[in-house]
């Protein structure tokens, strides 16, 4: 290595002192649901709600569907999908769809952004560095909204929230 840099410098001698300097930034670790979210998918949804929430009946199985093709979503930033998308990748009829994406509403795991336009919440999935998800999370725990997304689930899934899993 120090050939290398003496012949780049111009020099052709031995290299007796050399300094080298270096900045480390570290990010931050992403925040998923459980602690040891540092995948794009959180692993304590994975491992620990969704089974539950299928074999016990917590969600139905398209609710299953949309989450999952929710997940795989994997832009950068914000995971969305129209209620259209999502009844057409899941090959159900769109008056088939609403009360299903109601359902998810009510336990914090999508947020209905805007008309027929929902959000993945990104404490389950999110694509991006920790400083990004960070700054996502930042943004809705400003809008201190009524449901407490993106923190706590409700419903039968109130269980799950953050506080319990510490």
């Amino acid at each position: 290595m120090a050939k290398m840099i003496a012949e780049t410098f111009g020099g052709t001698g031995p290299v007796h002192n050399v300094e080298v300097r270096a900045t480390i930034y570290r990010r931050q670790p992403h925040d998923f649901l459980g602690a040891d979210g540092y995948s794009l998918v959180s692993n304590y949804f994975m491992r620990h709600v969704l089974p539950k929430c299928l074999t016990q009946h917590l969600i139905s199985p398209l609710q299953g569907a949309i989450l999952s093709n929710m997940i795989g979503r994997q832009k950068r930033g914000k995971i969305q999908a129209t209620h259209a998308e999502l009844a057409e990748e899941c090959g159900v009829q769109r008056t088939s769809i609403g009360a299903p994406l109601d359902g998810l509403c009510e336990m914090n795991l999508i947020l209905k952004v805007k008309r027929s336009t929902y959000e993945l919440n990104p404490r389950v999935a999110f694509n991006g560095n920790g400083d990004q998800q960070a700054d996502a999370l930042a943004y809705l725990r400003a809008e201190k909204l009524e449901s407490k997304f993106p923190d706590e689930l409700g419903g039968p899934l109130a269980l799950f929230s953050r506080a319990d899993v510490g």
